[in-house]
């Protein structure tokens, strides 16, 4: 006759039907329940001690009072069950929030060093163009050596111009020999 299919606790004392769950455990993984589960765990105990007693007291007669106490030690029961629930699933998401922070600092840690690793790249290669630019100034220079180019500087030495004068005067000499040799010829 009893609806949560338990045995009836017969003219026992409101707490002792209470008390006869007490052996039951909460499944806990990971760190403890908050302290919210466990301040809603405590009302939930006091709402249905006080619920019980007001009950009691307002029912007449024995068998009112066992019906009574049986409803009350029956959703007392099921009030247990979902609070235990709420508790597990807590612990269930708090494990998962550690696991994503601990997998997002990895991360981070992994990004920085890469971050560090490409300025450092980044450096070198600047270093690598920089000396690339000189070798090829140095290439330019004893290609131009070896091809006999002048640089406007090289042409403006004294000694150059000097030589310079001497090969304009004797090509004029010669031109003016060669003249006066076809010249002399003919006649």
């Amino acid at each position: 006759s009893n609806p949560s299919g338990r045995p009836d606790p017969g003219g026992d004392p409101p707490w002792r039907g209470v008390a006869r769950w007490a052996h039951v455990r909460v499944e806990r993984r990971g760190p403890m329940p908050s302290r919210w589960a466990i301040l809603a765990l405590t009302m939930v105990a006091s709402i249905a001690s006080v619920a019980a007693q007001d009950t009691a007291s307002a029912a007449s007669g024995a068998a009112a009072t066992d019906a009574i106490l049986t409803k009350s030690v029956a959703n007392t029961e099921k009030l247990r069950d979902s609070v235990a629930r709420i508790v597990n699933k807590s612990s269930e998401e708090v494990l998962n929030i550690k696991s994503l922070l601990t997998t997002n600092a990895r991360v981070t840690k992994a990004m920085n060093d890469l971050m560090l690793e490409m300025s450092s790249m980044t450096s070198r290669m600047e270093a690598f163009g920089v000396k690339m630019e000189n070798c090829r100034m140095a290439l330019r220079a004893m290609e131009q050596e070896q091809e006999g180019i002048l640089s406007p500087e090289e042409v403006s030495h004294p000694a150059l111009l000097q030589l310079e004068m001497h090969a304009e005067t004797l090509h004029r000499q010669v031109r003016s020999a060669k003249l006066g040799w076809t010249h002399a010829s003919a006649i």
